[in-house]
């Protein structure tokens, strides 16, 4: 467990970092604006 927090922050600053998580987050975005307004 200790190996843990080093792992899920580097998980976490690459998936920040990827395109792939602008791609989702406009998408949900856009979706729950839909659903909202």
């Amino acid at each position: 467990m200790k190996g843990f927090w080093p792992v899920y922050r580097k998980e976490l600053y690459t998936l920040f970092a990827s395109p792939i998580f602008y791609v989702v987050a406009f998408t949900f975005l856009v979706i729950a604006g839909y659903f909202f307004y």
